[in-house]
């Protein structure tokens, strides 16, 4: 049927391409490791990715945009949360079973199964297709017959059955179902704990636009992943994984709201929480915040985009989506009206705030509820914010606003009016109210602890007397005058 069916690899022989082999015979060949797979985007997901089947045995090939990324790994110096990627990723490097593209048309001729986990973000006119195309347009370049593509990246349902399938036939020439093979298969990871999660803590999902690429993929990825379930078809796949997102975030925008409530009342929402886990059935999320992620906050846009009626723009899960939006705003605002409680003006205040990243102990700040505080807080003509953060090294958000990062907690502190604990860093767990106050060097001070992860000492009722007055605040619980 074609020339290049068969493909010479270093192994020394000829192999049949992966997606031409009959069942018996793909799983001779991923048994054997004569698989060679690529993967395109070598961010946080996309490393680990690599890094998995990298401790499987398989060859990767491994290209990313970002040059100065590729040149971290060959430097040795991959930074990445997890140490399993970051060992797994330098090991594989150095004993060839990674090897690094600089030309990912080249990169997607030379590979059987190429792994696309680029990031997908969500614009004012819908969703940001940009990085998605351009990594689907390269592999289209390099397309052999044979081969078998594979989209991991978060993305509207129907995604990979139109877009991915229109642009790879377009620019190959070739026929999907024919000549190559298209599934999704969804990043289901956390960022900490990104290499455990995908190699056995979750099952590896899998959603073909053709019928052949799932079975291949589920024998493939039963060498690699802890489980395999193979779903009707991709768009199921992209939908569940949409579900997944958009439940989770309904549920924290259930737990932001009913801390409000609690507050207004009187009421302590982490006593609430810590009672209601007695019955089996219930577990409400904790308050904080705001929802981050690189994918996380934009999920139920996405879900909405594509089924594109006018209902579902008023449905319960993008009205969830927006109390989280709001939830920056609303702790902004108990600090606020803490501050004028102690007659301290806060376009005059020093403001300082515990976290950048989006969750405790990562160095990921994407989307992170950070910066819309700092947004709120510009708003109301702060000028003199900084920021702590024990792992992230950047500022990524708005040039023109005054904004220092440190990693020094005491500087941090020095000088402030306000704090807002953000994120909930082991670093921050415990540190007592008092000491931030005493740190801070003023009479008057608001904490606002999003998190409630601070520690009140009982001799934290003695900062009266020292002349300190220090209120401390959460979003779910009455404030305090210490």
């Amino acid at each position: 049927m074609y020339n290049n069916i068969w493909v010479l690899y270093s192994f020394g022989d000829l192999v049949l391409k992966i997606y031409f082999a009959d069942l018996q015979e793909a799983a001779r060949l991923a048994r054997e490791r004569r698989v060679v797979f690529s993967v395109y985007g070598l961010g946080y997901v996309g490393a680990a990715v690599a890094a998995v089947l990298i401790s499987r045995g398989f060859r990767v090939i491994g290209y990313d945009e970002n040059r100065e990324r590729l040149k971290e790994i060959e430097r040795g110096s991959i930074r990445h949360i997890d140490s399993m990627v970051r060992d797994l990723i330098a090991k594989g490097y150095r004993e060839g079973l990674l090897e690094l593209s600089y030309d990912g048309v080249e990169a997607s001729r030379r590979s059987d199964v190429k792994m696309i986990n680029v990031p997908l973000s969500w614009g004012s006119r819908g969703p940001v297709f940009a990085a998605v195309d351009k990594a689907v347009e390269t592999i289209a370049m390099g397309l052999s017959a044979g081969d078998i593509v594979v989209l991991e990246t978060t993305v509207p349902p129907g995604t990979t059955a139109t877009r991915v399938r229109r642009i790879l036939e377009d620019l190959s020439g070739m026929v999907c179902g024919k000549d190559f093979g298209l599934s999704y298969s969804p990043q289901r990871v956390g960022i900490e704990k990104v290499f455990e999660d995908l190699s056995s803590r979750y099952p590896k999902i899998i959603g073909g636009v053709d019928q052949k690429s799932p079975k291949i993929l589920e024998i493939l990825f039963k060498e690699i992943y802890g489980g395999v379930i193979v779903m009707t078809s991709s768009t199921a796949a992209e939908f569940e994984k949409i579900a997944e997102g958009v439940y989770r975030d309904a549920n924290i925008a259930i737990a932001n709201e009913l801390a409000r409530a609690a507050r207004k009342l009187g009421v302590d929402i982490w006593e609430v929480i810590r009672v209601s886990k007695t019955n089996p059935y219930i577990n409400i999320h904790n308050p904080g915040s705001g929802v981050g992620g690189v994918s996380l906050p934009y999920q139920p846009y996405l879900l909405a985009w594509s089924v594109g009626e006018d209902w579902i723009w008023n449905s319960a899960m993008i009205r969830a989506r927006r109390v989280n939006e709001d939830q920056p705003g609303y702790v902004v605002r108990i600090l606020v009206e803490e501050l004028e409680s102690l007659g301290i003006d806060v376009r005059e205040a020093r403001i300082a705030i515990l976290g950048l990243a989006y969750k405790g102990d990562v160095d990921d700040d994407r989307n992170s509820p950070a910066y819309g505080v700092v947004e709120h807080l510009a708003r109301r003509g702060v000028r003199d914010i900084v920021i702590h953060d024990p792992y992230v090294k950047s500022w990524s958000g708005r040039q023109d606003l005054a904004v220092r990062l440190t990693n020094n907690l005491e500087e941090a502190l020095r000088g402030a009016d306000g704090v807002i604990v953000v994120t909930d860093h082991s670093a921050y767990k415990g540190l007592g109210v008092d000491i931030i106050a005493r740190l801070s060097g003023k009479d008057r001070i608001v904490i606002v602890d999003s998190k409630k992860i601070l520690s009140i000492d009982p001799r934290s009722r003695d900062l009266q007397g020292s002349g300190i007055r220090c209120v401390y605040a959460t979003p779910g619980s009455p404030s305090i005058l210490l």
